[in-house]
């Protein structure tokens, strides 16, 4: 049995549907009752468990060897992975693959690389094996401009350097092979996708993909942290974004990995690929 949380989220639901796929017994856990019965109809075995529900927790790891932990960006977020993996080990789970981030280690100077390193350490510590997925942006964050991009027909760059985003799926991929098959115990990581792209490499794929003229504008570091509390995004957190985003200009976030080839065997998604199965969402 694998238990993994955070189901219905941006690489939970993907990696639901992969380890079905598989042909794996697979408990899907969702905070959020009225998600349940969607959950259900893939064909999992689907559970409800908040991160500070220690009894639900353990409920959810109940029968498992394996499972792959994710949590919202939020204040607490450490203090929910830290409960779950306590849960894990008291439920007699074997292996935990953890969701974190690009760069987070001991050395780490940013804020998200710092909190994302306190729980892998409490993993380490723990005695549970583990394999870490440290992604860097998310190529599904674009569909949350979708709407304006569509209407204005301007993507805003809020990174304003090149970043090398990764398909969600691709995320999903990597954690299934990690939970499924051997080799990956010990194992960190940093998955990218295969090109670093500009705000204007973003703008022309979209103009490129939709035929449409779409430009790219600078989003000022105040504006992008106003419009993530506006989406309720607690300050704290939105000011660690902000500070994630600033080393973008200076190519930090610019790395490719090769991790998603290395382990499947195939090329990352490309932004093009995306950009074209999710066509509509731009041009409405």
């Amino acid at each position: 049995m694998i238990t993994v949380f955070g189901a219905t989220g941006t690489t939970g639901a993907p990696l639901v549907d992969r380890l079905l796929e598989k042909g794996g017994k697979t408990r899907a856990v969702t905070s959020d009752p009225s998600k349940l019965e969607k959950l259900k109809a893939k064909g999992c075995e689907a559970v409800l468990a908040n991160f500070t529900d220690p009894a639900a927790l353990e409920r959810a790891c109940a029968g498992a060897d394996r499972i792959y932990l994710v949590t919202p960006a939020h204040l607490d977020m450490r203090r929910w992975k830290a409960n779950a993996i306590a849960a894990a080990k008291a439920a007699g789970v074997r292996h935990v693959v953890l969701a974190t981030g690009l760069g987070a280690s001991p050395k780490a100077g940013l804020t998200f690389g710092k909190w994302h390193s306190e729980t892998q350490e409490l993993l380490k510590e723990s005695g549970l094996d583990w394999t870490f997925i440290q992604p860097t942006y998310f190529m599904q964050n674009l569909l949350w401009q979708a709407d304006s991009i569509a209407r204005d027909g301007v993507y805003y760059d809020d990174l304003g350097g090149p970043v090398a985003w990764i398909d969600a799926r691709d995320i999903a991929d990597v954690a299934a092979e990690a939970l499924t098959c051997a080799g990956h115990v010990g194992k960190g990581y940093g998955l990218t996708g295969p090109e670093a792209l500009t705000g204007e490499d973003i703008a022309a794929v979209l103009s490129e993909v939709t035929g449409r003229s779409i430009t790219s504008a600078p989003l000022a570091p105040e504006d992008a942290k106003a419009a993530m509390v506006a989406n309720r995004m607690q300050d704290e957190v939105a000011a660690a974004m902000v500070e994630l985003a600033s080393i973008a200009p200076k190519g930090y976030l610019g790395s490719i990995e090769t991790t998603v080839s290395d382990v499947l065997g195939r090329p990352a998604l490309r932004l093009r690929e995306f950009v074209a199965e999710n066509r509509d969402a731009f041009v409405q």
